[in-house]
């Protein structure tokens, strides 16, 4: 049973006066997270850095942290990906 670290960035767009979620990113490491959100974040409208820890085996989350935020982030996205 061994954890696994994941990586991905989170960028958001306005559709219909509303920020919606864009595609996911997945990053190699929180370095790469870290640069690469920050570079995202000066072209998208909102970009959110997010680490995952989850079981190996089961998938089973037992972490999620945003580590950075970049831009306009929706004030309820946190909520939600601890919700999933």
């Amino acid at each position: 049973m061994a954890n696994v670290d994941s990586f991905f960035l989170q960028p958001f767009r306005t559709h219909r006066k509303r920020l919606v979620p864009g595609q996911r990113v997945l990053a190699r490491t929180k370095h790469h997270a870290l640069s690469d959100g920050e570079r995202l974040g000066r072209t998208a409208e909102g970009v959110a850095v997010v680490h995952v820890v989850a079981d190996d085996e089961t998938g089973e989350v037992s972490v999620i942290d945003v580590l950075a935020r970049h831009g306009a982030i929706p004030e309820e996205f946190e909520e939600q990906i601890r919700a999933v």
